[in-house]
C-alpha cells in the first residue's frame, strides 16, 4: 500500500472529520475521574490515536486538537492538559508510519509506545511537573495516563484493522496493485 497525501485525499479528510466528531462526543460524555482535576480515564484517547494511525502525524494532530478541545471544555482537568495531551496522542501514533511499514511488529510496537509515552506520560509529566506536587505524585499520575495510552493505542490499532481498513482502506491508503481491464479489439 502506498500513502496518498493527506491534502489530496478527500476520503481520508472526511474520515478524520468523522473520527474527530465521534471523539468530541465520547471525550465529553464518557469519563471516569480517578483523581479530581488531575486524571480522567476516557475512551476519548482512542480517537486521537486513531487519527494518527489513519492520517499519520498531520491527521493525529488535527484530530487530537479537536478532541482535546472537547476535553478542555469538560472542566474535569486543568484545560491545557487535554489539549496538549490529545495532540501528543495523535502525534505519538502518527509518527510510526514514517519509520516502519504498516502491519509489522515494529509498527505496532511504535504506535503503542508512542501512544503511551509521547501521548500519555510526557504531556502529563511536563504539565504537572511545574505544580507543587512531589515527584512521586507526578510520576504516579503520568504513569496512569501512560498505561491508558498503551491500552487505547492497542484498541485503536484493532479498530483501524477490523473496521476502517475493510471499508475504506483502499481509498485512504491507496493501492500499489493496479488491475488493467482487458482491452477489446474491434
Amino acid at each position: 500500500m502506498s500513502n496518498v497525501p493527506l491534502h489530496k485525499n478527500t476520503v481520508l479528510l472526511v474520515t478524520l472529520a468523522i473520527v474527530a466528531a465521534l471523539g468530541i462526543v465520547v471525550r465529553f460524555w464518557i469519563q471516569i475521574t480517578v483523581i479530581p482535576n488531575v486524571v480522567v480515564l476516557t475512551p476519548g484517547f482512542m480517537f486521537s490515536l486513531l487519527g494518527g494511525i489513519l492520517g499519520g502525524a498531520p491527521g493525529g494532530v488535527l484530530v487530537g486538537a479537536v478532541v482535546g478541545l472537547s476535553g478542555a471544555l469538560t472542566g474535569t482537568e486543568i484545560p491545557i492538559l487535554p489539549m496538549i495531551g490529545n495532540i501528543c496522542l495523535g502525534l505519538g501514533s502518527g509518527y510510526a508510519i514514517y519509520i516502519s511499514k504498516r502491519d509489522t511488529i515494529k509498527y505496532y510496537v511504535l504506535v503503542i509506545l508512542g501512544g503511551g509515552i509521547i501521548g500519555g506520560f510526557i504531556p502529563t509529566m511536563t504539565i504537572f511537573s511545574s505544580l507543587e506536587d512531589s515527584l512521586a505524585v507526578n510520576l504516579a499520575v503520568a504513569s496512569i495516563d501512560m498505561i491508558q495510552g498503551f491500552l487505547w493505542a492497542a484498541a485503536a490499532l484493532v479498530v483501524e484493522k477490523l473496521i476502517f481498513r475493510p471499508l475504506i482502506g483502499e481509498y485512504i491508503y491507496g493501492s500499489t496493485d493496479v488491475e488493467e481491464l482487458p482491452s477489446e479489439e474491434a
